[in-house]
């Protein structure tokens, strides 16, 4: 019985990271206007991989990235997503994790968009990085 009360104050505690992933994954995979299928699969690969996204149903990320991939049509929507991808991540080293898994989104179908190198600007700002810090993402990513 505790252990269940324990893994649930786990997930309480991750949920944060898991809506920031989320909403970063919506606002990069929907800056040129559509979503594809190795962005979506990238999205998996994420998942399976953050030791913080294990707590949860992998089903329940998807479906936390397709409830912000529809509000980002809201018109305040991207303004709403970079206030997620800031409170989600408040621990230490969160912030630069982030930013990789949004370079790593950006790459996942094989272009280098204008489009998406903006929003992971305007994403590294949100979380009050160095701009220097975008290129260190896509360097990481790339290696």
């Amino acid at each position: 019985m505790f252990e269940r009360f324990r893994l649930e104050l786990n997930r309480h505690k991750q949920r944060p990271s898991l809506e920031a992933v989320a909403a970063a994954c919506a606002l990069v995979a929907t800056a040129d206007g559509e979503v594809s299928f190795s962005e979506r699969a990238r999205l998996d690969t994420v998942i399976e991989s953050l030791s913080q996204l294990r707590l949860f149903d992998p089903h329940e990320v998807v479906d936390a990235f397709d409830e912000h991939v529809a509000q980002l049509a809201d018109d305040d929507g991207v303004a709403a997503m970079l206030k997620v991808i800031s409170a989600g991540t408040r621990a230490e080293g969160a912030a630069d994790l982030l930013l990789r898994i949004s370079a790593a989104m950006s790459l996942a179908d094989g272009r280098d968009s204008s489009d998406e190198h903006e929003i992971i600007h305007k994403i590294c700002a949100a979380l009050q990085l160095p701009d220097t810090s975008v290129e260190q993402a896509y360097t990481a990513v790339q290696s």
